[in-house]
Formats: C-alpha cells, structure tokens, sequence
C-alpha cells in the first residue's frame, strides 16, 4: 500500500475539531444577528462570513501541494 507523504493518521478528534468550531461560531452569529442590533450585529457579521472567508483563504490563498 502506497501512502502520501503528506497524509498521516488522525483521530476523528483532529478531523472534526476546526469544522465544529467553526459551526458553532456561525451558529451564535446568527442567533446573535437576529436578537440584537448593535455592534454586536458587526461581530455576527463575521462570525456568519467566516466559513465564505475560510473557503477563500484555502482556495486562493493557500499554497497548494503538487503531488
């Protein structure tokens, strides 16, 4: 069995932990923008941007590997 260099074993721990986080950040931002208007509107903003902002960061910015 051939494995990648890059690739190594990983508990679901690891696999799961930056996806939920960022879950419940977008989460509270929402229920946030929708009880307050304030400058907490601003930071729900963001906080309901950050999976666009994530999924740019990784599709434009990031280096990618050539294999």
């Amino acid at each position: 069995m051939v494995t990648h260099l890059f690739m190594k074993n990983k508990s679901l721990r690891h696999i799961f932990l930056w996806p939920t986080v960022i879950a419940l950040l977008t989460s509270v931002g929402l229920i946030t923008a929708l009880l307050f208007d304030d400058a907490r509107e601003r930071i729900s903003t963001l906080a309901v941007a950050l999976p666009v902002l994530v999924t740019l960061y990784y599709y434009y910015l990031k280096p990618r590997f050539e294999a």
